[in-house]
């Protein structure tokens, strides 16, 4: 008999399981939809779903400039660089922006209430649309819904009534888009279960000042989304990468699944995460412009890293046996000193007391005393490790 899929983890996790201000129980989660001036909106600087290229986002937060301006820069940006995520992005903006002005809104976005100034509101969902409805504003076209035309500096909007955790919304909401890359899929899930654990630490915590909350077990993350355990962990993994390979994974827009084998196999080894990314990312437009040999991606993927493990451990050996050998040959001219000095007499060494002496030994004094303070460093060394271990 197939097991039944729940229908219930979302809307659970939304209005009950996640509620940092005391939902009470049975109240309407929603209001009718209203317009209001994107004058008056702002996105919020903690959603988890970045829109905003790298620095505008922060000077819409701080009031450094306003929202066209950044809808400007942004498309500046897109032009100069027409191949890019950037690019791509915007175009998507775009075509959002035009099925707006032809169709309307469909889809009103959610709103919360602010205390920020003259900027009333806060986005909890629907930014992109937000951002359509300003690019409209910028190239000042109407909308049309109908038979009516409207402006386009206003929005179509229902306000989050008190009681729903904001944070959760947004991120359940990004969790569930299509177009959501692994590295910030992977952010949200973090994100989710500390917001999952700080409204547990908040409704069962006698002391809020003294403790800090424990994260919920990672399980209560996979039933409110009904997500397996494999692939949260999958997902989540990818986490471990190092900095720059999660860059380029997030970059380059590359499915979990292609890049499985690195994130399994070069966990510790950054620089060859990199490496493998790359030569990744190289196939993959190859074969997106149709100059590849058809290669089967994942498969040639898991290879490469396999590869690459091989050539490292060969290299790895190659070092440990070079270092043998150079201790091998070590040993054997401390051996051969030793024996030559022993067979010397008495008389051999005065002889060799008075050339050293005299001007021409000079040279073999200062060596043989460089030679006393190198085996000197190796027997403190010595005698530094014997003692550590003794304690």
């Amino acid at each position: 008999m197939a097991k039944k899929r729940k229908s219930t983890g979302i809307s659970d996790l939304l209005f009950d399981d996640v509620d940092p201000y005391g939902t009470v129980i049975g109240e309407p989660v929603s209001k009718p939809i209203e317009r209001f001036p994107l004058s008056a909106i702002r996105p919020d600087p903690g959603q988890p779903r970045r829109l905003l290229p790298a620095g505008l986002a922060k000077a819409i937060s701080q009031g450094e400039i306003a929202p066209k301006v950044a809808v400007r820069e942004w498309m500046h940006r897109a032009k100069a660089d027409p191949d890019s995520t950037l690019a791509q992005e915007m175009r998507e903006l775009q075509r959002l922006a035009t099925a707006i002005e032809q169709h309307g809104l469909i889809n009103p976005i959610t709103l919360r209430s602010s205390e920020l100034g003259e900027n009333r509101y806060i986005i909890v969902t629907g930014e992109r649309r937000y951002w359509a409805h300003v690019l409209l504003t910028l190239e000042e076209r109407q909308i049309r819904e109908g038979e009516e035309t409207c402006p386009s500096d206003q929005i179509k909007a229902t306000l989050v009534p008190p009681g729903v955790s904001i944070r959760a919304h947004q991120i359940v909401e990004n969790l569930m888009r299509e177009d959501i890359n692994v590295v910030e899929k992977a952010h949200g899930l973090r994100a989710l279960r500390r917001e999952m654990s700080d409204d547990a630490y908040r409704r069962h915590s006698k002391d809020q000042e003294r403790k800090k909350p424990r994260l919920v077990p990672w399980k209560r993350v996979e039933e409110a989304l009904d997500m397996s355990r494999q692939y949260r962990a999958r997902i989540v993994a990818v986490l471990d990468l190092g900095e720059e390979a999660q860059r380029l994974v997030d970059a380059h827009n590359l499915a979990e699944a292609t890049i499985r084998p690195i994130v399994e196999k070069l966990k510790s080894y950054p620089d060859m995460q990199v490496h493998a990314l790359r030569q990744l990312i190289v196939w993959q437009e190859a074969e997106a412009r149709g100059e590849g040999d058809g290669r089967r991606i994942v498969p040639s993927v898991r290879a490469l890293v396999e590869k690459m493990l091989v050539r490292r451990d060969a290299r790895a050996a190659d070092s440990a046996q070079a270092r043998q050998l150079d201790f091998d040959k070590f040993r054997q001219r401390v051996r051969g000193t030793l024996r030559y000095m022993q067979k010397m007499d008495s008389a051999a060494y005065t002889e060799l007391s008075h050339i050293l002496d005299n001007e021409a030994g000079a040279d073999i004094v200062d060596e043989l005393q460089a030679l006393r303070s190198q085996i000197d460093v190796i027997l403190a060394g010595l005698t530094k490790e014997k003692r550590t271990s003794d304690e």
